[in-house]
């Protein structure tokens, strides 16, 4: 009689292999007590309209964007387009101003009385003007229109330059032009030559002015001695 103490341990390990090889699902400890999984559910007609309707407006909403941009970068390619072909006779212009400015000082060098008196004066002085009237309606042809500052007019950094400043005279404000000293010109509504002007200041304002140039003057004349004195 064989004692039961005698029958071979079993290794749990060796069960759950046979298990698997005879096709036995081993629960797992407390999973008797899980609720049974719920399997996904499809969404309703309802929902499927509702996101294709939300696809809808995101897709249109894309494409008026896409049409915006397209316009607007048109757009800016036409007015670049239209702003080269305005400015383009700019180079050409600014060549000629320098023309007119050289006619203008030949005209202010022989006065009326002076060609008056000399025949050969007076017919060079008329063919200089018509030379210069002509050029100026070519300049108005092609909108390029002359900046003219008169004595009084107040002082613009947008149309004027400032090449002086005085005291201002009998009958001028502080910050008004004393003297044009060249035309100003505009290339339809672009600046490309501020008229150059003498603008009046306040006496003290003058005074100070002098000094410093003075001052500037007699700081150059000590530099030059001493580079004549160092050579």
């Amino acid at each position: 009689m064989s004692d039961q103490n005698d029958t071979p341990e079993v290794d749990p390990e060796d069960i759950k292999a046979a298990e698997k090889a005879a096709g036995i699902e081993t629960v797992p400890e407390g999973a008797e007590d899980l609720p049974p999984e719920t399997p996904p559910q499809e969404p309703t007609e309802a929902e499927l309209v509702i996101e294709l309707q939300a696809q809808l407006v995101e897709a249109k909403a894309e494409r008026l964007r896409a049409v915006a941009e397209a316009e607007n970068t048109r757009k800016r390619a036409e007015r670049e387009i239209a702003n080269i072909r305005k400015y383009a006779s700019e180079p050409l212009a600014r060549d000629f101003l320098q023309v007119g400015e050289f006619i203008r000082m030949a005209l202010q060098s022989v006065t009326e009385e002076q060609a008056e008196a000399d025949p050969l004066l007076k017919n060079l002085r008329v063919g200089v003007a018509m030379t210069e009237k002509t050029l100026l309606d070519a300049f108005e042809r092609n909108h390029v229109s002359r900046i003219v500052a008169k004595p009084g007019d107040g002082y613009d950094h947008n149309l004027h330059e400032a090449i002086s400043r005085v005291e201002a005279p009998e009958g001028i404000e502080p910050g008004q032009i004393v003297q044009m000293v060249g035309a100003g010109y505009r290339l339809h509504d672009r600046l490309i030559k501020p008229a150059t002007v003498i603008v009046a200041q306040a006496a003290q304002a003058a005074e100070a002015t002098a000094e410093d140039k003075g001052e500037d003057r007699a700081e150059d004349a000590a530099g030059d001695a001493e580079a004549d004195t160092d050579a």
